[in-house]
């Protein structure tokens, strides 16, 4: 479940045309790839062959399907705020609670080829997380790229996202890798492409097959 938000927060929704993003995702040493799937305001992310959820940016309502169980669940915009503040109140016990105004990310003035594209280091620390980003002004449609990516922060769980990662909008580019170090868990994430396609839109839709399960009581810290 941690390993899933941490994703989450790093996901890169693109938004304006339908577009399918391709990304590799290394956590703690295990490898696979997310799958983007953006209509308007409805994001699809395919996490792994078990899980998928669907976000409605405008609404900040997120659905986890689990395919295995073929069931799913629905978190509100106010169960993500709950449990941001069940987060905090841990975090705070640990001494490692994120600021709310942190400083922003800082350019290291390295370089790298990502993927084909020339990327800038930057870094950033917010509490108990670490992050080195690789920005890229080339990446192709990058526009569109950076535009989505600011939209996704604003829409879907976008309290428990700029409780711990920089706005996007203080980046030149587009991240095209992503490095997350977070109470010692690392994720890699790496955009491998994106594309302008049509999306079938029963790809926002839970199968008639699902059941819905309820979401379980948050422990307290």
């Amino acid at each position: 479940m941690k390993t899933a938000l941490i994703i989450l927060l790093l996901s890169a929704a693109f938004a304006q045309a339908d577009m399918v993003i391709v990304q590799k995702v290394d956590a703690s040493g295990q490898s696979g790839e997310m799958t983007m799937k953006i209509s308007g305001n409805k994001i699809r992310a395919d996490i792994s062959p078990e899980v998928s959820t669907i976000t409605d940016a405008a609404s900040g309502e997120v659905t986890t399907l689990n395919h295995a169980q073929k069931s799913y669940m629905v978190f509100s915009a106010g169960s993500a705020r709950a449990m941001m503040e069940q987060m905090k109140k841990v975090m705070q016990q640990s001494g490692s609670e994120p600021s709310a105004s942190p400083a922003p990310p800082k350019a290291t003035g390295k370089t790298d080829k990502i993927n084909g594209c020339n990327a800038a280091e930057y870094t950033f620390t917010n509490g108990a997380m670490t992050a080195t980003y690789w920005i890229s002004t080339d990446f192709p449609n990058a526009k569109a790229v950076t535009d989505a990516l600011s939209k996704f922060q604003k829409g879907s769980l976008a309290d428990m996202t700029r409780a711990f990662a920089p706005d996007l909008s203080a980046f030149p580019g587009v991240p095209v890798k992503t490095e997350v170090d977070m109470d010692g868990q690392k994720i890699v994430t790496e955009i491998i492409s994106a594309t302008e396609q049509p999306v079938d839109p029963s790809q926002y839709q839970v199968p008639a097959a699902y059941t819905q399960i309820k979401m379980p009581v948050l422990p307290q810290p």
